[in-house]
């Protein structure tokens, strides 16, 4: 006969598991609790008979009955204690799944977690997002200047937020590069590094060194962050978190294209320093007697990183030149915020002047014996797009280049312009708009508003009119969100009065320069062409 306090075991094994979703992981506790027929208490401390036994068997029986009381008392407190702090205590692992830019595309962020569940899970992590994100084109990652797309997740809509990490205003004192500003510095949430399974991974552990200095010395708190492009300290410093790889000049095996470069001494632009890269077709374009078009190239990366040296623009160019049959000049003009615009307005102008000067009468002999004077081509991507536009501008504006040097044609490849207010399907919302602002700010000093010409061009379309040049090219990518704005400044010439002919292409579903990051895809091979069979059509436009 079973004791009064026993208690029946369900089955041969009891398994107890608990599955908790709670604090971002999947957690799992299992008890087993071996098989009992009887799990009862036979200790009777009030005077039950065991009649026959001796005083130490007895006691030592009513001891093991109650080592069997008590476990089955402590054993759920235990268990479910275990469970209360399973489902409180901070995960291992913070997992975040976010929308990317591209529509349908996921992006899984994995953190270690922080002592503090909202550092890591917090908008502040996000400020720097509303000036530039990374978006995935093609079989590899394209770092842009490009806003976000107004439904990216991975952008915060809280706008004290993202005032935490802009700068207030920026200027140059006694024309040194020294960034002076006003705005707070930004939180230690923003700069906490974001590690991800993609390449930005890379770039979140930078950030995570630069971010480190800011705990010490006041001089190195950041007060502009621009990711994935660069931090801006206090001190000045200046962080870049990519765009700083270089590759040597040479033969590419590839496409049989020549590099050299002409330093900035005595070379581009003499007294300001302006370097530049040399490419020459290979033997099969060149023609035996007609010179080739020069292509002036200006690399983009929101006028704060890359050159002409770096593996993504010495790759970008090698194509482009061997698809044109054409001499290029691919100018390294400086960099901001230490260098702030109108630096870059500058150095193109030197630039230009320097090319036309050697195509007329050398002392460069690939320009001098190779380039034709008066097929000069000014091309460049995004904020390269910007500078090239402006050059055409100031170019007929002012004298004659020498010894009858001209500008054939103008080509603006996915063009950085923007503005107060948007143009067609550009994102409106207030947050956006003020970020660029801010990065706009930056790179050219405070000089310059954000309808300013320079920048917007739509804004003082009766400049276009003297504008140099036969014909201009626009490239258009159907995922930029700088497309509207390209297609209304390619219209708004056409109707300027402007004496050449305008021709828009467009590339549906491709990120903002697609075709550097990318530029053997099959739409980056169509566009290259594209540019190609313009700049072979001369001063002869097709409408």
């Amino acid at each position: 006969m079973p004791h009064p306090n026993s208690v029946a075991s369900p089955s041969p094994h009891t398994l107890l598991l608990v599955a908790d979703l709670a604090a971002g992981g999947v957690r799992a506790a299992a008890i087993l609790i071996p098989e009992r027929q009887n799990l009862s208490c036979s200790c009777d401390w009030w005077g039950e008979e065991h009649g026959g036994a001796s005083a130490a068997v007895e006691m030592a029986t009513r001891m093991r009955s109650c080592v069997r009381c008590l476990a089955n008392l402590v054993l759920p407190f235990l268990f479910f204690a275990s469970l209360l702090y399973l489902s409180t205590r901070q995960p291992l692992l913070d997992v975040a799944v976010r929308r990317d830019v591209a529509p349908g595309r996921l992006r899984v962020f994995v953190d270690r977690a922080a002592k503090n569940a909202s550092v890591t899970t917090g908008a502040a992590a996000q400020v720097s997002d509303i000036a530039a994100v990374a978006i995935e084109g093609g079989d590899g990652d394209v770092l842009t200047d490009a806003p976000p797309d107004s439904g990216d997740a991975n952008v915060t809509t809280d706008n004290t937020v993202q005032q935490a990490s802009a700068i207030a205003a920026a200027a140059t004192e006694d024309g040194e590069s020294k960034v002076v500003t006003d705005a707070p510095p930004a939180s230690a949430a923003a700069a906490e590094p974001r590690v991800s399974s993609d390449s930005d991974s890379d770039i979140a552990a930078t950030a995570s060194t630069a971010g480190s200095d800011t705990s010490g010395d006041a001089d190195d708190t950041i007060v502009f962050d621009f990711r994935p492009y660069v931090f801006v300290y206090k001190s000045g410093r200046v962080h870049r978190f990519h765009g700083t790889e270089t590759v040597p000049p040479g033969v590419d095996a590839l496409t049989g294209v020549a590099s050299m470069d002409v330093a900035g001494a005595g070379g581009v632009g003499v007294g300001v320093g302006v370097s530049a890269r040399l490419y020459l077709p290979p033997k099969s374009r060149r023609g035996k007697k007609r010179k080739l078009p020069v292509l002036l190239y200006f690399h983009g990366g929101a006028f704060v990183i890359e050159s002409p040296f770096s593996p993504l623009y010495h790759a970008f160019l090698n194509i482009l030149v061997a698809k044109a049959g054409v001499v290029a000049v691919s100018v390294d003009y400086r960099l901001a915020p230490e260098h702030p615009l109108p630096a870059a307005y500058h150095d193109a102008w030197a630039a230009l002047r320097w090319t036309a000067s050697n195509c007329v009468s050398g002392p460069e002999a690939w320009l001098a014996d190779h380039g034709d004077a008066t097929r000069i081509f000014l091309a460049g991507d995004s904020a390269g797009g910007d500078i090239a536009h402006n050059l055409a501008v100031r170019a007929g504006a002012e004298p004659p280049l020498p010894g009858g040097a001209a500008i054939a044609g103008v080509v603006l490849l996915n063009p950085y312009f923007w503005g107060k207010e948007p143009v067609g399907a550009e994102p409106g919302e207030r947050w956006v708009r003020d970020g660029l602002e801010q990065t706009w700010a930056l790179v050219c000093g405070g000089r310059y508003g954000i309808d300013d010409p320079h920048v917007n061009p739509l804004a003082a379309p009766g400049a276009w009119r003297g504008m140099a040049g036969e014909r201009v090219l626009v490239t258009i990518a159907g995922r930029d969100n700088f497309r509207d704005r390209a297609a209304a400044y390619a219209e708004g010439l056409r109707r300027s009065g402007w004496r050449g002919e305008v021709e828009t292409y467009v590339t549906e579903g491709e990120a903002h320069v697609h075709f550097v990051g990318n530029p053997r895809s099959d739409k980056a091979e169509r566009e290259t062409d594209k540019v190609a069979e313009f700049i072979a059509g001369g001063g002869r436009g097709n409408g």
